[in-house]
């Protein structure tokens, strides 16, 4: 019988999120981000991820690159899980 483990869960997300996590690390770090300082969003749409930054101390629901570290964002086109943008969000 399997025991529940006494740590809490941090994070919970699908296994195909960690795919485009690693396409975008690379540019992440090329920025020289830390990834600890941010909350980190995989935004999937019909053709594209996007793969999203966020300051942890940002305020809920507010869009850009509000917060003590700049917002960066990834894009990668779907088909070819090559990255199409990046860019720091205002």
């Amino acid at each position: 019988m399997a025991q529940e483990s006494a740590s809490p869960t941090v994070v919970q997300f699908p296994g195909t999120c960690l795919k485009w996590l690693h396409i975008a690390e690379p540019r992440v770090l090329e920025e020289h981000l830390k990834l600890e300082n941010y909350m980190i969003s995989v935004i999937e749409e019909a053709d594209h991820v996007t793969v999203v930054l966020k300051s942890l101390d940002a305020p809920l629901g507010v869009k850009g690159g509000s917060g003590t570290h700049p917002g960066y964002e990834v894009e990668i086109r779907k088909t070819d899980s090559q990255i199409t943008r990046s860019n720091f969000l205002r």
